[in-house]
C-alpha cells in the first residue's frame, strides 16, 4: 500500500504527464466515502473532483481540472490510474 505523500508519475497515451500523490489512507477512505449517495452508490463526479483536488497534478505541480482534461484529453485514461494508485486496486 502506498504510503502518505508517496508519489508516482503517469504519461497518458498522448504524453501529457502528471504526478499522482497518494492523501493517505484516512483521506482515501474519506474520498470514497463522501462520493457516494444516501443509496450507497457511488458518484462519479464527486470522486473525481477529490482526485483532482487531492492526488493527480500537472507535471508542474499544479492542480487538474475538468476543463483541463476537456482540452487535452485523456480523462478516463488519468482518472483510471489515479484510481488504482489510490486505493491500489488491481
Amino acid at each position: 500500500m502506498a504510503k502518505k505523500g508517496e508519489q508516482q508519475t503517469f504519461e497518458t497515451k498522448n504524453k501529457e504527464k502528471y504526478t499522482f500523490q497518494h492523501p493517505g489512507l484516512r483521506e482515501a477512505i474519506r474520498m470514497r466515502d463522501q462520493s457516494k449517495n444516501e443509496h450507497g452508490v457511488q458518484q462519479g463526479e464527486k470522486l473525481y473532483e477529490s482526485m483532482m483536488e487531492h492526488v493527480i497534478f500537472k507535471e508542474d505541480g499544479s492542480k487538474v481540472t475538468f476543463e483541463h482534461f476537456e482540452e487535452v484529453g485523456g480523462f478516463s485514461e488519468v482518472m483510471s490510474a489515479a484510481v488504482k494508485f489510490t486505493f491500489q486496486e488491481s
